[in-house]
């Protein structure tokens, strides 16, 4: 069983930050996952890094990191305008898919929410995503967008209006956060 600590991120924490992103934009999924393009990415300066990597009153990166300090994946949520929460850049490194971190970072970004609406978008081609999400709570609210590589296709907007999660939520008095993945 591999044991992953969840825990939200620091702007010290750019560099690893910044490779695991680029590891992201570089996966065969990126295309369906993900709307920043890996070369403009790859010519963010040091600053850019450090301001996505920390967290801050307005929005936290969570990350599944290794005993060995290594980083498995991560979610970033923010506060919007309108007063819900978005989550954007979920990603598993391919090694860790399945094994129950997914669910833990989601966890811990809706805990962080605090009881707002959460939101997010999955493109249209990303079958498993959009399972993967429904299967938390999540569902669609009608509301769409292009893909703006691709205009004919579209991403959706999924909405989680309850408590959270259901399958990966705590039981009684547990947070969540710093549990291994079953």
């Amino acid at each position: 069983m591999v044991t992953y600590t969840v825990r939200e991120t620091r702007a010290e924490d750019w560099r690893a930050y910044r490779d695991l992103r680029l590891d992201a934009l570089r996966d065969p999924v990126a295309p369906i996952a993900f709307f920043e393009p890996l070369a403009e990415a790859m010519e963010l300066p040091r600053a850019d890094w450090e301001n996505r990597s920390g967290s801050h009153g307005q929005k936290a990166t969570f990350i599944g990191e290794l005993p060995d300090g290594s980083w498995a994946g991560m979610v970033v949520v923010f506060t919007t305008e309108e007063g819900f929460a978005q989550i954007v850049g979920v990603y598993l490194a391919p090694g860790h898919r399945g094994t129950g971190l997914a669910e833990q970072l989601m966890r811990a970004a809706v805990e962080w929410a605090a009881g707002r609406e959460v939101r997010l978008h999955v493109h249209e081609n990303n079958k498993r995503a959009a399972r993967f999400y429904e299967r938390l709570g999540f569902r669609p609210t009608g509301a769409s967008r292009p893909d703006p590589r691709e205009p004919t296709l579209r991403a959706f907007e999924l909405a989680l209006r309850g408590p959270g999660p259901g399958p990966a939520q705590p039981g009684p008095g547990g947070s969540g956060r710093h549990r291994p993945a079953p």
